[in-house]
């Protein structure tokens, strides 16, 4: 589960109230998404000792543990493209406040040490004073969730240096004092200048001293480098970046279904795509470099270039943050009902050779078109709970959707966090009235949910006892009945549905809300409608479902015959969990092996071979 941040407002303010969520993984903080890291080794491995010089901009590799060839793998530290505002390059190093394994470091006031980062072993031997070796690196304090707390006499909450002397002794050489506001990444340079330090064991580490708790204080670095015949002010480097991550192939959703998508593709393609670029470059006059975009339709093609360009990037500020922007509708996209993922791709052409920094030249965001409706990219930067309350009527969190084509809602996708786990809730579809959900839904299935999640999933998928007809506009949500705990689920920073796609409902009456205060952007609510593939009213799936049998039903010894054809089989239980997964090799086998199942009625899921799925109740005997 996501690693979180958090603070709160009330619901009858303009803007839901957020927790920060950061973690290892995917608004309770920022998060790297509060998810666990892979498990690290039973000891910290020494690698053969690493020697001048040392770079890592954290470009070259995916989300999770920072790279074993350069840094421990101990500490908690989340390399992500997620949480930091305005990078120097993509990918940065977060100290988001959470164990590797998503737990806080301590209680809800305890302050002390959280995530460190640790580098591999250097032989700095032979060295000397006057070779002016440098430690440089940018930080934030702060993530796209909200700033860390100001430090106090009593509370240093900070960012630290620390060198490994020649006795094996840690010794603290450069801190970074919170202010209590977000920055923009700052350069600092440390020098390397005692003889102390000047050995073939020597070691760097990175450290961050806060509240203990969900991930509050939380800080990122990136762009570290060491090296020979440097000075406290060089910070250039011949190497042009790319920066902030791009959005989604999609106008409107993260992802879509493909049917849906199908009916008018130019329209549902995104007109704008952005990222940023940095040079880092002195000089000595502006560099002229070109870009280009293309976006591959994965996985048999085509592919189209949809971007060039071209321009002379100033050195300092000038040269900092400048955008590149294209239009992914100028791309060909095939109509057809096969799944499929829309890569897009923007390449800087620089003639770089170093291979330190050959990574950060190339950014990628895939959009996925197949069965479901997203706002949200799959990862958690914090939480978000409805109100705690003793008494009162349930309240609700809806999301607007647009179809083209009449379709189904076979069940609610969401992402409950650990609050959540456990505890009831109730997903509901409405129809629309008046540019708002109507008073009554049209469909609602309340659910335990399970503590843990099936399979260590993220999300949950919560089916309805039958498929939803839905047409034009519709509403997707969840709601729960009054409680004093917070119930959090998941919320992604780094994307939004449009303005006035989110209500919520309190005392019976619906109002606009948005995901966002004046401390954190505006997101998404990790709920996503799963839909059919077909054009379907009432009648024709009432038709589609009636063509599909169980028998023996019930079925005393658990072999269980399926008449009509489908791709795979899933078996819930009566509370909607699953307990049952058909095996590949047995994938649309007319015989489901269902021994293991106790007495008691179940729901058999097929899914078809166009994304609908069709729910039988089967009933258990001993």
């Amino acid at each position: 589960m996501p690693r979180f941040l958090r603070f709160v407002t009330s619901l009858a303010t303009a803007a839901l109230g957020l927790f920060p969520l950061l973690g290892q993984g995917q608004v309770v903080g920022p998060l790297s998404s509060g998810t666990p890291l892979p498990p690290a080794p039973a000891t910290a491995r020494r690698l053969q000792a690493l020697t001048l010089p040392f770079f890592d901009d954290f470009s070259g590799q995916g989300e999770g543990r920072p790279a074993e060839q350069n840094w421990l793998q101990t500490g908690g530290t989340l390399v992500n493209n997620r949480f930091a505002r305005r990078p120097p390059s993509k990918g940065v190093a977060t100290f988001d406040g959470f164990r590797a394994d998503g737990r806080s470091y301590g209680g809800v006031s305890a302050v002390g040490a959280t995530d460190s980062l640790t580098s591999q072993v250097i032989d700095l031997s032979g060295l000397g004073t006057t070779d002016n070796v440098f430690l440089s690196f940018f930080w934030q304090a702060g993530t796209l969730q909200g700033p860390p707390a100001p430090a106090t006499s009593s509370r240093p909450i900070g960012l630290y240096v620390d060198f490994k002397d020649v006795t094996g002794n840690w010794r603290e050489v450069g801190q970074i004092r919170s202010a209590g506001d977000t920055t923009n990444f700052r350069f600092r340079a440390v020098a390397i200048n005692q003889t102390s330090y000047l050995h073939k064991d020597f070691q760097f580490r990175f450290r961050v001293f806060g509240y203990q708790y969900n991930g509050r204080d939380a800080w990122s670095i990136d762009y570290v480098r060491l090296d020979r015949n440097r000075s406290a002010t060089d910070s250039t480097f011949r190497d042009i970046a790319l920066s902030q991550p791009l959005p989604s192939a999609l106008r409107r959703y993260t992802a879509m279904p493909v049917g849906q998508f199908n009916q008018n593709p130019t329209q549902e393609l995104a007109a704008r795509t952005r990222t940023t670029m940095n040079n880092f470059d002195a000089g000595p006059a502006p560099t002229p470099i070109s870009w280009t975009g293309t976006l591959d339709v994965l996985p048999t093609g085509p592919t189209t270039q949809f971007l060039t360009g071209i321009r002379s990037l100033d050195a300092g500020p000038g040269g900092q943050q400048q955008p590149i922007i294209g239009n992914p509708q100028l791309a060909t996209v095939p109509v057809s009902a096969t799944p499929k993922r829309l890569r897009q791709r923007i390449t800087l052409l620089t003639n770089e050779t170093n291979p330190l920094t050959l990574a950060n030249d190339t950014i990628s965001r895939v959009t996925e078109l197949a069965d479901y409706y997203a706002y949200d990219d799959g990862s958690a930067e914090a939480s978000l709970s409805l109100p705690a309350a003793s008494t009162g009527p349930a309240t609700y969190l809806a999301t607007r959707y647009e179809l083209n084509q009449p379709d189904v809602v076979r069940a609610i996708r969401i992402y409950p966090l650990a609050t959540a786990l456990g505890r009831t809730i109730t997903v509901n579809i409405w129809e629309d009235a008046n540019n708002q959900p109507a008073a009554t839904p049209k469909a609602s299935q309340s659910i335990p949910i399970p503590n843990p999640l099936p399979n260590g999933q993220a999300y949950l998928d919560v089916p309805f006892a039958a498929p939803v007809p839905v047409s034009g506009r519709f509403y997707a949500g969840y709601g729960q009945a009054s409680t004093l705990q917070n119930v959090e689920f998941g919320v992604d920073l780094n994307n939004a549905p449009p303005a006035g796609y989110l209500f919520t409902s309190q005392f019976g009456a619906w109002s606009p809300v948005k995901l966002a205060t004046t401390k954190s952007p505006e997101g998404a609510l990790m709920l996503r409608p799963l839909m059919g593939t077909a054009v379907l009213t009432a009648t024709t799936l009432a038709t589609v479902a009636a063509g599909y049998t169980l028998y023996p039903n019930p079925s005393a010894d658990g072999l269980v015959q399926v008449q009509g054809r489908y791709v795979r089989a899933t078996v819930l239980d009566a509370l909607g969990r699953v307990v049952w997964e058909q095996p590949a090799g047995e994938a649309g086998k007319a015989q489901l092996s269902l021994q293991q199942l106790r007495p008691g009625v179940y729901f058999v899921r097929l899914t078809l071979a166009g994304g609908l799925t069709v729910t039988k109740q089967l009933v258990r005997q001993n």
